[in-house]
């Protein structure tokens, strides 16, 4: 509004709660700086408030529109708030009072009282806002943007208007319904002008920013949609006689190609579009101009101010959503990635609990459990199953006369034989020192002396040491009848390799179970 429409936002150093935040708008060189900078700053924000406040009183002074539909400055004092908190509301009140007493020419008391409550009003909004902020960014979640709509729109402007009229009620008596009206008319405009004002200054200063709308460039059709939505409302607004022929509510088919740019380009292309469009829709439309003046338009400022809000938060409220939906992503990933490697961690450790880290074979464990599952499911199935058990020859004197090293080369190569013979299906352990297992799923007895001495010869190639050739003893067993656990198997292949040892090593003996 003219004489009561300035605001300001809340100092975010002073944050709500027993917790002191920090400001997460603050600039550097203003909250280190000295004195000097504190007063320019102050000025600053002075001047800005109080030149935008005369040119938009002027304005609309000039067409009878006093106070003002729409007070931009509510949007200095809200960045002013953010930035500097408390110490810039002097130049807010500043500003306000130059406004309000000079160019508009209100008695100093009650244009100090509108001035103040044009400072502390945003002051206050802001702390709201800032309570409510993510730490990632005010526009980057739904509740950042709620936060700034019920803290730095709209109480904001209610405790701005409420000065504002209680000033006027002071110097000029009015009746209940006259004081609502002015307060209503009074929060509407600074609510306007922090609406689609402040949000463009935050992303264009660096103050606030939000995630990229796309994960690529701009293409050449997302250009031609942002171009064609600025030829639209140019035409609408701008081009006289030309929005007359629109009806009012096709203006806001643009929240389609406005919800394009804000996802394909960025929020900052699509709010600084935004707020080009409501400047030129409330100009042209005080001037005559545009779909708003249509026979079935009772108040066409009115219709200019639902517009305004009906796209600032078609953009805010997408690109909040869109950034959450990414970062939702983001952690659904990151969790998947998380529990990939812990279970690739559990199966590295599995491993690891099970193998023997000498040759890569099952270890005992491993045997006592993989061969007791292959067992039950061999019998329940009445499958053939057979085992094989296989002790090195002359393992102690290898190790006493080539050395520990050599025993475990010699380990090592009986394993890698043993692998090279066997089947995918079938399953080899160490169970201690040079004695090994093997599981032979879906093998009948013969089958497995069969492969026991293929396994025999093989390893007679093996040497080590310079030259040592190795040899092995071997047991094997297959399920019989009377068979009721692994145990029973493992007993008769163990007694096969000791006859195997006492008839010469190096050679294969068959238990076949009674």
């Amino acid at each position: 509004m003219s004489l009561a429409q300035s605001a300001s936002q809340p100092e975010f150093g002073l944050a709500a709660g027993p917790i002191r935040r920090p400001n997460p708008w603050a600039l550097p060189w203003l909250t280190t700086g000295g004195t000097t900078r504190l007063v320019l700053a102050n000025l600053l924000v002075a001047l800005l408030y109080a030149g935008l406040g005369t040119v938009v009183g002027r304005f609309f002074g000039a067409y009878g529109l006093f106070p003002a539909p729409i007070w931009l400055p509510a949007g200095i004092a809200c960045i002013a708030c953010m930035v500097g908190g408390a110490t810039l509301l002097p130049g807010i009140f500043l500003g306000s009072l130059v406004v309000n007493a000079i160019v508009f020419e209100t008695p100093l008391p009650v244009a100090a009282l509108i001035s103040l409550s044009n400072a502390l009003g945003p002051w206050a909004g802001i702390q709201v806002t800032r309570a409510m902020r993510p730490v990632t960014g005010l526009f980057t979640r739904f509740i950042g943007v709620l936060g700034f709509i019920l803290g730095g729109v709209l109480l904001h402007a209610a405790l701005t208007a409420a000065g504002g009229t209680l000033a006027l009620a002071l110097a000029h008596p009015m009746t209940l319904a006259k004081a609502y009206a002015t307060f209503c008319a009074w929060w509407l405009c600074d609510s306007g002008g922090t609406f689609f004002f402040a949000p463009a200054l935050l992303l264009w200063l660096g103050i606030e920013h939000s995630t990229v709308s796309a994960e690529r460039p701009p293409s050449r059709l997302d250009r031609l949609v942002l171009l064609g939505m600025v030829a639209a409302a140019a035409l609408l607004f701008a081009v006289p006689g030309v929005g007359r022929l629109v009806r009012p509510d096709a203006v806001f088919l643009l929240t389609v190609p406005l919800s394009w740019i804000t996802l394909r380009i960025s929020l900052r292309a699509a709010y600084t579009l935004l707020t080009a469009i409501c400047i030129a829709a409330t100009v042209g439309t005080v001037l005559g101009e545009g779909p708003f003046h249509g026979p079935s338009v009772y108040n066409p400022l009115q219709s200019v101010g639902l517009m305004t809000v009906l796209f600032a938060m078609d953009a805010l409220t997408l690109i909040a959503l869109t950034s959450e939906g990414r970062e939702a992503r983001a952690r659904l990933a990151e969790a998947r990635g998380s529990l990939a490697r812990a279970m690739a961690r559990t199966e590295h450790l599995t491993r690891e609990a099970l193998t023997d880290p000498l040759t890569g074979a099952g270890n005992r464990r491993h045997f006592t459990g993989a061969g007791r599952a292959a067992f039950d499911l061999a019998w329940t199935e009445g499958a053939p199953f057979a085992l094989v058990l296989l002790d090195l020859d002359h393992f102690k004197r290898l190790n006493d006369t080539a050395g520990h090293e050599a025993g475990d080369t010699a380990l090592r190569a009986i394993a890698e034989t043993c692998r090279n013979t066997l089947r995918e299906q079938d399953m080899l352990f160490r169970l201690g020192g040079e004695e090994f297992a093997i599981i032979l799923p879906g093998v009948t007895l013969a089958g497995a002396r069969e492969v026991a001495e293929r396994m025999r010869q093989a390893i007679g190639y093996v040497a080590v040491a310079g030259g040592i050739r190795l040899s092995a003893s071997f047991g094997v067993t297959a399920c019989a009848p009377r068979d009721r656990s692994l145990e029973d198997l493992l007993r008769r292949a163990d007694q096969a390799v000791y006859a195997a040892k006492g008839k010469g090593r190096n050679r294969v003996e068959v238990s076949a179970g009674d």
